[in-house]
Formats: structure tokens, sequence, C-alpha cells
């Protein structure tokens, strides 16, 4: 699901700033890099048990095998799933948006009880089959913290009345607020309000020290907006405000960032994400960029 974010900056290329990744590498200790599945590891919109390029899954096994990277690969599916598509061992997973988190080599965790939230899904689930069966083409997918309409295979009335239909549906049955509505070109999302993908991240950043460490996140849609914002916020979290007159005058290095966000879009747009790559294979070519550096410097 992509969607515009008004007021916010255009990121750069990071063809433009490939120096700044090798500063970035080469000041950190220990490396977090976050990758989201769809739209970004593999194009938007591909069928649901897609797997990423074999070349992907080559640099993301060849990245999480040096000792100094903790690698996370991020999506709204289940991290059984994500388990059995990437079929990588050193990699953690972030399922379901960030209610479940497995690390390496450990049970998966639930930071978060969705609650009587999780059977509003449910109920919504089994009231939104009958109140859409009479739009053709609409797709309904329980992820469980996240009840999903598609309606890529929709013609335009078709689309409009099937989302009215199924926000109406929602607003009845949520009337305390428990659940949340994303909308995006091709569908509309509900999900469990109060945990998102930047919780998630910021639950695994939490001992993280960012004076000594690298956060990258790699994300293509309008749910890892807020992961571009946790992993900022926790980069600056130690940070130390110094009056610009008493910057020094002689010191030309800039520090090296603890933090990249990088959107994954074919056309760029106002994020909080400060680099982009055009969709996935880019991607594939930054993970490459990236292997040699990290089997570089570290």
């Amino acid at each position: 699901m992509v969607t515009k974010v008004s007021g916010l900056d255009y990121p750069k290329h990071v063809s433009e700033e490939i120096d700044l990744l090798a500063r970035a590498l080469g000041s950190a200790t220990t490396v977090y890099l976050f990758l989201d599945y769809g739209g970004t590891l593999v194009p938007a919109g591909v069928a649901p048990g897609t797997r990423p390029d074999p070349e992907v899954l080559r640099k993301i096994e060849q990245i999480s095998d040096v000792e100094s990277f903790s690698t996370f690969v991020v999506s709204g599916r289940t991290v059984e799933e994500l388990d059995r598509l990437l079929g990588i061992p050193n990699v953690g997973l972030v399922g379901q948006r960030g209610f479940e988190i497995r690390h390496v080599d450990e049970p998966t965790v639930h930071p978060v009880d969705a609650g009587l939230a999780g059977n509003l899904i449910h109920h919504l689930e089994l009231d939104a089959h009958g109140c859409l069966s009479a739009h053709p083409g609409v797709e309904l997918e329980n992820r469980g913290f996240a009840l999903a309409l598609g309606l890529g295979s929709c013609d335009e009335r078709v689309a409009r009345e099937a989302s009215q239909c199924f926000v109406k549906l929602v607003r009845s049955l949520d009337a305390h607020g428990q659940l949340e509505l994303l909308w995006g070109d091709d569908g509309v999302e509900v999900r469990v309000a109060g945990w998102h993908k930047g919780d998630a991240v910021s639950h695994i950043l939490r001992d993280a020290d960012p004076t000594e460490s690298l956060a990258i996140y790699i994300g293509d849609d309008v749910t890892d907006e807020d992961a571009f914002e946790a992993v900022a916020l926790w980069s600056n979290a130690d940070a130390e405000d110094t009056p610009w007159f008493m910057a020094d005058p002689d010191e030309e290095d800039e520090p090296a960032p603890t933090a990249l966000t990088i959107l994954a879009a074919l056309v760029p747009r106002p994020s909080r994400a400060t680099l982009f790559v055009r969709g996935p294979r880019e991607v594939q070519e930054f993970l490459c960029s990236l292997a040699a550096i990290a089997s570089a410097l570290l």
C-alpha cells in the first residue's frame, strides 16, 4: 500500500550519498539492517507467495553472516510465512507490521496483546464477507492483527462502492476507537491501533547504543514512515544540542550518521526517509554495495 505523505521533504537518491554509507559503516561497531518485504524486496502487488530474487536472498544471507550485523525483514505477513519465503537462518523477522518479533535462534514474541481489538478484526472479517459479496473482484486478507481489503482487480466504480461499504462497517463496529484505517492506491487496511512498525523497530533498538551503532531501514509505503521516524528518533536520543555560536569553525568533517532511512519508490515522494532507491531492483543493487562495503570494513 503506497500513499503520499504531505508536508515532508523529497529524499536524495542513494547514488548521491554513497560515501555517506561508507562513513556510516566505517564508524559503527554494530549495524541493524531493517528490510521491508512487499514493495521493497519484491515488487508491490505480486502474488502472496512470491519470493525475492535469488540474488537478493544471497546478498541478505551474506550480510547477515557478518558478525557485526543484525538483519531483520519486516512485513504485514506472519513470521511463519516470512520464514518459509526467505529460508535464511541468521535473519530476524518482524511480522504482522510489528505485532510479531522473532530474533535469530529465539521464539516469536508478541510485544503487545491485541486483546479485544483482535476479536474485532475477526468479527469485521465475517461481516465484511457479507457486505462485499455483491462487489466482484474485491479481496479480503486476514493478517491476524489487520484486515486488508484489496481493490486492485476492481473497476473504479466497484472499488469506490466497496471501500465505502468497508469503511462504514469498520466505523459501526469500532465504537471505542480500537482500530485504525490505512488507505493505499490498491486498497484499504484496518489494523489494531496503538502499535506499528516503528514501535517494533524501537523495541528492537531499545538496548542499542546510538553512539556505537548504525540503523538502516529500507521500506516503500506509508506504514514504513512510522519506522523511518522511529529510527531517526533513536539516532537522536542522546544527542546534545549545541548552540550555533559554540560550534567549532575549524571542524570540517561532519560526524558519521548513525541512522540511514531509505525509501523504495519508482518515483520519489515526500517522506521521512532521507534517501531513496527506485524500487526492488535498486534495493538489490544497494544490498550488493552494502555487502561489499561490509566485507571490506567490518
